[in-house]
């Protein structure tokens, strides 16, 4: 009951970013980053390395925004005085984003205790709740509320109906999974206790996808047109090998008119090497193109045009096309934020010009 009610002030609080950065004005062509998992491996440790890198690459590519599955916290069995400090170390690694991050919270951060869901909505707000863009609709769902096991319940699973009513296509975003993989060696405890309710409100409300954490790997799996993408790598433990999933990473979805498209990046794929005065070689080492609006070029010139590259095996110069987003003063000159599409294993060379 007192679950229940501080869920809804929680809800009526807002649902929103936790570093309280606006959506940028609607497309129905963008792109958006899912994460999860990212928690440090023990009790009273600032944010991990790992997360900070692949918190980098993201804002190179700084798309429309981030959704995160939880276990943003160690929290678990620590107390209440670290989880505190925890909260007050994550929160100026997200306000250095350059674009909105919602978060719903996982069992690190709750692990059905009280006191932590009071901390979490007092720092961070809401624990669900959506928002539009696009003609799309992101739905958190907390399955974290506390309780004995993982579910969704009460008022926000009556919430849930209501939202998903409406069919628009949506893409929700929750920590533990409603479909285990099946090499999980704790697959009885891996997902929520009523999965099969939800998927049917998956399935039924034009979820189209369904981006989730808990397990520590990339995994993908399609229930009756609903597409489930575990993607738990971005700084925990991990929880399996390559080859089942586990390496670290975050999901880059491309979202056209009704169309989605998502691929995992690896952590560590974009490198950037200053060659010489506003010239940078940017490698893409992904398996993938990726959307860069914000690389930043340093110069002790104030530019007024980019130019950009790569050279084929056969030696041949093949042109990409980039743009300057904006340009500011800086310690010892300028820096220049540039958009481009990053091909795929290619060392890409944007050049600055006076």
């Amino acid at each position: 009951m007192i679950a229940t009610l501080l869920c809804s002030l929680a809800l009526q609080s807002g649902f929103h970013s936790l570093n309280s950065k606006p959506l940028p004005p609607e497309s129905n062509d963008f792109w958006f980053v899912a994460l999860g998992d990212n928690r440090p491996a023990g009790a009273g440790l600032p944010p991990t390395e790992t997360f900070r890198n692949i918190l980098a690459e993201v804002s190179a590519i700084d798309p429309a925004f981030i959704v995160s599955s939880g276990d943003l916290l160690y929290g678990n069995e620590e107390t209440l005085a670290q989880y505190n400090q925890e909260i007050a170390w994550m929160k100026p690694v997200i306000d250095e984003l350059p674009c909105p991050f919602f978060n719903v919270p996982g069992n690190h951060e709750i692990n059905n205790r009280q006191e932590f869901f009071s901390a979490y909505t007092r720092a961070f707000g809401a624990p669900y709740g959506s928002f539009t863009y696009g003609g799309w609709q992101f739905v958190g769902i907390c399955t974290e509320i506390p309780a004995p096991k993982p579910s969704v319940f009460g008022d926000q699973l009556q919430w849930l109906k209501q939202t998903l009513s409406a069919k628009t296509p949506t893409v929700t975003f929750e920590h533990h999974p409603v479909f285990a993989r099946d090499t999980n060696t704790e697959k009885e405890t891996a997902t929520i206790q009523n999965a099969h309710e939800i998927h049917e409100l998956f399935r039924t409300g034009n979820v189209k996808m369904a981006l989730e954490g808990h397990d520590h790997i990339y995994n993908q799996q399609t229930h009756d047109g609903v597409d489930y993408r575990l993607a738990g790598g971005a700084g925990a433990p991990l929880d399996g090998s390559p080859t089942d999933g586990g390496f670290f990473h975050f999901l880059l979805v491309h979202v056209h008119g009704a169309s989605l498209e998502a691929v995992p990046v690896p952590a560590g794929t974009l490198e950037v090497t200053p060659l010489q005065d506003g010239t940078v070689a940017a490698s893409d080492y992904a398996f993938a193109d990726l959307p860069l609006n914000n690389l930043t070029v340093r110069s002790s010139f104030k530019p007024s045009s980019v130019s950009a590259g790569y050279t084929t095996k056969k030696g041949k110069l093949t042109a990409v096309e980039a743009r300057i987003v904006g340009t500011v003063e800086a310690k010892d000159g300028f820096e220049t934020r540039i958009a481009l599409v990053l091909p795929q294993h290619h060392a890409t060379v944007v050049k600055l010009a006076k």
